[in-house]
């Protein structure tokens, strides 16, 4: 009897080491793959972060730029000689000579 059971593991041992191999390669072969992925994976990653970055710094070019003609404008609109121009325009004389003012009647004093 225990001949009959060290022939059956005698004879099972082909097949468990071949079952053992192709397992361990099949690992190896999943382990493989999906460290062959994972460089893919990264440079897809660093594209779409560098992607995203330079659109917000185009944005954050364009609000600038918007803020400059913003400055630009206003200062353009505080200048002494639009305020002249306006002046003129809206019929406030800024640049007329002043006139006199006579009070009459009785000061209070």
């Amino acid at each position: 009897m225990i001949k009959n059971e060290q022939n059956a593991t005698v004879n099972e041992s082909p097949k468990s080491r071949k079952r053992g191999t192709m397992g361990l390669v099949l690992i190896f072969m999943l382990v493989f793959s999906i460290a062959s992925m994972v460089p893919v994976y990264m440079q897809n990653s660093i594209d779409r972060l560098y992607g995203t970055f330079y659109g917000l710094k185009e944005k954050a070019n364009l609000l600038n730029r918007e803020i400059l003609l913003k400055d630009f404008e206003i200062n353009k609109l505080t200048s002494i000689d639009h305020l002249s121009k306006f002046a003129e325009h809206a019929g406030l004389g800024l640049n007329a000579v002043p006139i006199k003012v006579m009070v009459t009647g009785e000061p209070n004093e």
